[in-house]
C-alpha cells in the first residue's frame, strides 16, 4: 500500500533520512542533546545541497524553499545552531515525533497469513492523556480499527510495530496485545 505523503512530510522524513546517511560524522560535530541535524557544513553541502534542495526548488521555487523551511521552524520542527561559525538546522524533538508518525505511515501493512487479527486492549490513566491520545492516533496509522475506546483490532501484521509504540509511551503496564480468532456462533 503506497501512501503520498505531504510536501512538508516528505521533506521532513528525507531530511531524517539525510541525517541516518550522514550517521556518525554529524554526530561527531553536533551532539545529540541538540536534536538530530543535518548542516551546511562543506562536508555535506554537496550532498544535501546539490541533490536534495535542488529536488526540492524543482518542485518549490526558492523563495517558496526559503518559506517551508522557516514554517517548519515556527512550527518547531525544525531549528537553527551556530556551530564553529556555521549554521546548522536540526531536527527537534517535535519533529522527531513527526517524523516518527510519517514512518508508522509508511509502514507496509500486509494483512496476516494466519487470518487472525491482533487486538490490543489498554486502560491508560487521565495522568497519561497525552501518551493515551498519540498511541490512539498511531493505532490508527497501523491500520487499527477501534472496537470500542479502548479495543482495536487489526488484520494487519504489524505486531512489532505496536510493541515498539507501546515500548515508545511506556505505556506497557497499561496494555495487553492478544492475537484472536474469529469464531463464528452458529
Amino acid at each position: 500500500m503506497k501512501i503520498k505523503l505531504p510536501f512538508t512530510e516528505k521533506f521532513l522524513w528525507d531530511l531524517y533520512n539525510f541525517k541516518n546517511r550522514a550517521g556518525d560524522i554529524i554526530n561527531k560535530i553536533i551532539p545529540e542533546r541538540h536534536g538530530l541535524p543535518f548542516s551546511n557544513f562543506n562536508i555535506f553541502r554537496d550532498e544535501w545541497t546539490n541533490k536534495n534542495k535542488n529536488e526540492y526548488e524543482k518542485k518549490r521555487s526558492r523563495k517558496r524553499f526559503v518559506w517551508l523551511i522557516r514554517r517548519l521552524k515556527q512550527e518547531g520542527y525544525l531549528k537553527t545552531l551556530k556551530i564553529k561559525n556555521e549554521s546548522a538546522i536540526v531536527i527537534t524533538s517535535k519533529g522527531m515525533e513527526r517524523i516518527f508518525k510519517i514512518r508508522l505511515k509508511l509502514t507496509d501493512k500486509k494483512p496476516r497469513k494466519d487470518g487472525k487479527w491482533q487486538m490490543v486492549l489498554f486502560d491508560i490513566p487521565e495522568s497519561k492523556r497525552r501518551s493515551r491520545d498519540y498511541f490512539r492516533r498511531a493505532l490508527q496509522y497501523l491500520g487499527y480499527q477501534k472496537l470500542q475506546k479502548s479495543i482495536w483490532v487489526c488484520q494487519y501484521d504489524v505486531m512489532q510495530e505496536t510493541k515498539n509504540l507501546i515500548k515508545r509511551y511506556s505505556l506497557k503496564e497499561y496494555t495487553e496485545i492478544l492475537l484472536i480468532q474469529k469464531i463464528g456462533l452458529g
